[in-house]
């Protein structure tokens, strides 16, 4: 006789009420059995979702932890990368200040030099000029001498044959800007055939006053 689907009821009338204690005692331990395998079937899907969210949470804070170091490691390098490429900037441009400073004194020596240069040949020439000028007056002593103004200077020398090109030799050992009003006398005396030493003081007069008025003369008839 089979009793697997007695109830409870009737196992309680069949069964000496020395075993129904532990019937009952068997019966609640099937109850709290069934009971904690209800309620582990209802937390195990729930434990399961909280782990995956807990896993999801972690690869989500360990990618943003490693686009945070790869977001740092690239301004890390940008900064370098700008460091570097201002030094190099700055290099160049001390080469840059370097090359054009050796340029400028470079230039500056050549045109000192060409200055210097200048000068000399300058001073040669009116050196040479002055010589010249001393030897017409080794020809004429009188284009020297002091107690004749200088128009009659200049007529006395060519009344002992001194050359109007010879007198301009002695006029160009003189300062450039008293050289036009000589010239011009000489010119004067030549030109106007004149041979009276009488008439120099007025030719001296008139270019003297030019001279001192700093103003060209017109050329008079003497």
């Amino acid at each position: 006789m089979k009793f697997t689907h007695l109830s409870a009821a009737v196992l309680a009338i069949t069964i000496p009420a020395a075993a129904h204690a532990q019937l009952n005692q068997l019966l609640g331990a099937i109850h709290s059995a069934q009971s904690a395998v209800t309620q582990a079937s209802r937390i195990l899907p729930q434990q399961s979702g909280q782990d995956s969210m807990q896993d999801d949470q972690n690869l989500a804070a360990r990618a943003q932890a490693q686009q945070a170091a790869m977001q740092q490691q690239a301004q890390q390098q940008e900064q370098s990368d700008n460091a570097t490429y201002r030094a190099q900037m700055e290099q160049r441009a001390a080469a840059g200040r370097q090359q054009a400073q050796k340029m400028v004194a470079a230039q500056d020596a050549a045109d000192i030099a060409k200055y210097k240069a200048s000068q000399q040949r300058d001073q040669q020439e009116a050196q040479q000029q002055v010589d010249a000028a001393r030897k017409m007056i080794e020809i004429c002593p009188d284009l020297a001498n002091a107690k004749y103004n200088r128009a009659e200077q200049f007529i006395r020398c060519r009344n002992k044959g001194m050359a109007e090109e010879q007198e301009m030799t002695y006029v160009g050992g003189f300062p450039v800007l008293a050289q036009a009003y000589l010239s011009s006398m000489v010119q004067d005396v030549y030109e106007d055939d004149v041979t009276d030493p009488g008439r120099g003081k007025a030719i001296t007069d008139y270019y003297l006053s030019c001279a001192q008025r700093g103003t060209p003369c017109a050329r008079p008839k003497w």
